[in-house]
């Protein structure tokens, strides 16, 4: 038979049980009572109360299998992704704590991020164990950088690192929140901690270029131009690094360097042209200088004008 078909039919056993369990208790209590009071015959009395003592048998059985049905933790429902699957392990495998995660995972996964931002946190009030805490957070965290709370979301991603639930990932998140949150010590702090798993297991290549970026936004051109040199180092984008060194020297205030980057990164076509030129654009102004510095600097270097 079709899992999801006894999934359902579980699902609707365990959430209808109790109604069905008291108005049963109900009738029997009913039937006993009429066989005790009943004189309308002699074996009435007795008819009754066995009528009504089997119905409790059957409660009995009922509540039994209620019990079994809360507790054993059967085929996750389909909104439950695979990769979902790997980072819930064995976490909230049974009893009402699972019955509650699960509700507020189907909320997460159909988009309703408050309510189900609701529940884990209520959830959170709970004893867990430290892979449920590591769960509860990894999602927390993602509930909170839809919704916009960046630096809520650094903090719960750190705890789901802190409880080995998806590491690396966790520490990327968390790394990017605080960055979004313009903590960029806290950021910095993070990608350090990211940089050596990301180098043994071969992931995250873009990782030097991002922290330099990072750096570039906390006006630490230093660091910035170490990350960069890194990535062109190890062959890691090398193009978009050229991009990023060439804001660095810009920070630094060499500009014929910076200028001379910027050409050679349009040249090699880095990623994104328009939203390179655009972000180039961004972190002049931030700096005091004009939005078209690059244009108007190479412009006059090569004694260009608009004039056909």
């Amino acid at each position: 038979m079709n899992r999801s078909f006894l999934s359902r039919l579980g699902k609707i056993f365990v959430q209808s049980a109790p109604v069905g369990i008291i108005a049963v208790l109900e009738m029997s209590a009913f039937f006993i009572g009429a066989g005790f009071f009943d004189k309308t015959a002699d074996t009435a009395g007795v008819y009754y109360i066995t009528v009504g003592v089997v119905m409790i048998i059957v409660v009995l059985a009922a509540m039994i299998g209620f019990s079994v049905c809360r507790l054993i933790p059967g085929p996750k429902s389909d909104f439950v992704s695979d990769y979902d699957r790997q980072v819930i392990g064995n976490a909230f495998s049974a009893g009402s704590k699972r019955a509650r995660f699960f509700t507020a995972f189907e909320l997460f996964r159909n988009d309703e991020t408050d309510d189900a931002l609701d529940i884990f946190r209520e959830l959170s009030s709970k004893e867990l164990s430290q892979r449920e805490k590591g769960v509860l957070a990894f999602y927390t965290a993602i509930c909170y950088n839809r919704l916009g709370y960046s630096t809520n979301a650094a903090h719960q991603a750190v705890t789901a690192a802190d409880c080995d639930v998806q590491t690396p990932e966790s520490l990327l998140m968390a790394a990017r929140s605080f960055n979004l949150s313009a903590s960029y010590s806290s950021a910095a702090e993070i990608y350090e901690r990211l940089l050596p798993i990301a180098e043994e297991r071969g992931i995250f290549p873009f990782l030097y270029n991002e922290m330099g970026r990072m750096y570039i936004s906390a006006n630490d051109p230093e660091s910035s131009r170490k990350a960069f040199n890194k990535a062109v180092e190890f062959g890691l984008d090398p193009v978009t690094a050229q991009g990023g060194l060439a804001l660095a020297d810009l920070l630094e205030g060499k500009t014929e360097e910076a200028c001379e980057r910027y050409r050679l990164a349009l040249i090699a076509r880095i990623n994104d042209t328009e939203g390179y030129k655009s972000y180039c654009a961004d972190i002049c102004t931030a700096n005091g200088y004009a939005p078209d510095f690059f244009e108007t600097s190479l412009k006059k270097r090569f004694c260009r004008n608009d004039r056909a």
